[in-house]
């Protein structure tokens, strides 16, 4: 198994700066600690006050990390496709790619609420259809020798090009909530497919299922190892310890997308870190704890290839969730890194 990071900004600062420092400094840490990638979330929650459909852009915060880091890899969590002209997509991603000496990796998806956005008026068409064919413009964009006609359903022009080319082959992933098209299209394309932190183990595993279960045409053939999971991960002394340190966390920002986990009953004020604590949907506690929280989610789900630690939050202080990533790594990481769910069968027992 692979660690890395999915900064999924939504800070309680007033000025846009104190948000990006803190999202760089997370970024240098999990760098520093090896972690292998990170994605960078678009989806305009950096600051408290903005309004949900603003869309501060990844890519300029990818190339500012860049140089302040080594190794690990950084895409867009992701680039909400219905917005913008496909080949605008295609142009940024293959400039941050020369920007990052090759450490870019592309994020698409169709956006949150994209259908009810009210900033930028109504789309031409349905978003799906609007993502699938981008795609294919976008890829046909970074690979053609030479300028191209495109007719399409959305978008027509003639003697299309985009410079520069790309300097690698960007890899891409998608963002794949609970819609079977959306995951259909990543294992299609070859894909790398990204799932967030809030859907339920049950929802991962059909996602997952449904990845490996669709048609395939180009690119890698889906395999587990290529899915990404966003999980809440916080390693302290003691679960007792962590919900101490938790305990003014806010989940409000993401009450739209966790409404499938109110209590039968309940209401938004059941969505509290306590109860996602207590019933093992957020891993937190002391190394041994976490460690079978994420093993036990791994087998149930049947394997996946990369965890991603949710970050770009003001759940801790910025020293308490940096000592938990480092005991993350230098206490859980290392048990969990010979997982390999394409060649071993997920065992059912806590090793």
């Amino acid at each position: 198994m692979q660690i890395g990071i999915f900064s999924n900004g939504n800070r309680n600062n007033t000025v846009a700066k104190l948000s990006y420092d803190e999202d760089l400094k997370e970024l240098i840490v999990a760098d520093r600690l090896g972690m292998t990638e990170a994605w960078i979330s678009e989806h305009g929650t950096f600051l408290a006050f903005q309004a949900p459909d603003q869309l501060p852009c990844a890519d300029l915060l990818i190339c500012k990390a860049a140089a302040l880091t080594k190794q690990i890899r950084m895409g867009p969590g992701i680039r909400p496709v219905p917005f913008f002209h496909p080949l605008q997509l295609a142009t940024d991603a293959a400039v941050c790619d020369h920007l990052t000496n090759g450490r870019y990796m592309a994020g698409f998806g169709v956006g949150i609420n994209v259908a009810n956005n009210k900033q930028r008026g109504p789309l031409p068409a349905d978003p799906r259809l609007m993502m699938r064919e981008a795609i294919d413009l976008i890829l046909k964009a970074w690979s053609a020798p030479e300028p191209f006609d495109w007719h399409g359903q959305v978008w027509q022009g003639e003697k299309w090009h985009i410079i520069p080319k790309p300097l690698t082959e960007i890899e891409v992933g998608i963002a794949c909530s609970r819609s079977d098209s959306t995951i259909e299209l990543t294992a299609e394309k070859g894909f790398l497919p990204l799932m967030s932190w809030t859907p339920t183990m049950e929802q991962v595993r059909g996602m997952i299922a449904s990845y490996m279960s669709s048609p395939h045409q180009r690119g890698p053939k889906p395999a587990r190892s290529r899915v990404r999971v966003g999980r809440v991960v916080y390693v302290a002394d003691s679960v007792a310890q962590a919900k101490r340190e938790l305990r003014d966390a806010d989940l409000k920002h993401a009450y739209g997308r966790m409404q499938h986990l109110v209590p039968p009953g309940g209401s938004n004020a059941d969505l509290t870190f306590e109860h996602f604590i207590d019933n093992g949907f957020f891993i937190c506690g002391d190394p041994d704890t976490v460690y079978q929280g994420i093993r036990r989610f791994y087998d149930d789900v049947g394997g996946f290839g990369t965890l991603l630690i949710i970050v770009g939050k003001d759940w801790a202080t910025l020293e308490q969730r940096t000592r938990s990533l480092e005991r993350f790594m230098a206490e859980v990481a290392p048990r969990l890194a010979a997982l390999n769910p394409d060649k071993v069968p997920a065992a059912s027992a806590l090793a």
